[in-house]
């Protein structure tokens, strides 16, 4: 009888061990399908180390940039296409054309070649002096308004409200120009 009270304790602890076990495996196997279902919101924030003093940060989620980093990317490239000299010219169409979306790389390169080949022959400059910055994250555009002047030496032959507009495509964490327009602004 001791020997049978034995054997059954232990096919009973064995049994036991067996029903603890499938329950383990069958929540492991719940928990790996959870993980590799699920899709959790991934959000990036980056602190460029020149901004660190203004406490500006840009932030990055699936749908694309937030509007600080969208308007900082846009005024840099504008920097390059708006403001140029006849020596400048042809190195910031280079800049310009390192950022624009494939699709759009042969209508704004060559834009940008005719107004290079306008700008030497009259040797004159251009700049462009922003004043207000309009984003909109849904779409990945940006509006720039300011002043637009164009100077032969350095004598201002031309000075004119401008408002330019920029648009994005976001792909693989990188920003594309997809256009590049400008137009006088309203009440100029």
């Amino acid at each position: 009888m001791l020997y049978t009270s034995i054997v059954a304790e232990r096919i009973g602890l064995r049994r036991s061990f067996a029903v603890i076990m499938a329950m383990s495996f069958a929540l492991n196997f719940i928990l790996a399908l959870a993980l590799l279902l699920q899709q959790p919101e991934t959000r990036t924030i980056v602190v460029p180390p020149t901004l660190a003093a203004e406490r500006e940060v840009w932030t990055f989620d699936e749908a694309g940039p937030g509007a600080p980093y969208l308007e900082r990317w846009a005024l840099s490239v504008l920097s390059h296409a708006a403001s140029v000299t006849p020596e400048t010219v042809d190195s910031s169409r280079r800049v310009v054309l390192q950022h624009v979306d494939p699709g759009f790389y042969g209508k704004l390169e060559e834009a940008l070649i005719v107004e290079a080949d306008r700008i030497k022959k009259d040797h004159s400059s251009t700049i462009f002096y922003p004043d207000r910055a309009r984003v909109n994250t849904s779409d990945l555009s940006v509006e720039v308004e300011g002043v637009q002047k164009t100077l032969v030496g350095s004598t201002v032959t031309s000075s004119r409200k401008k408002t330019w507009r920029l648009t994005f495509r976001y792909d693989a964490g990188r920003l594309f120009l997809t256009s590049l327009t400008d137009q006088p602004s309203s009440g100029s």
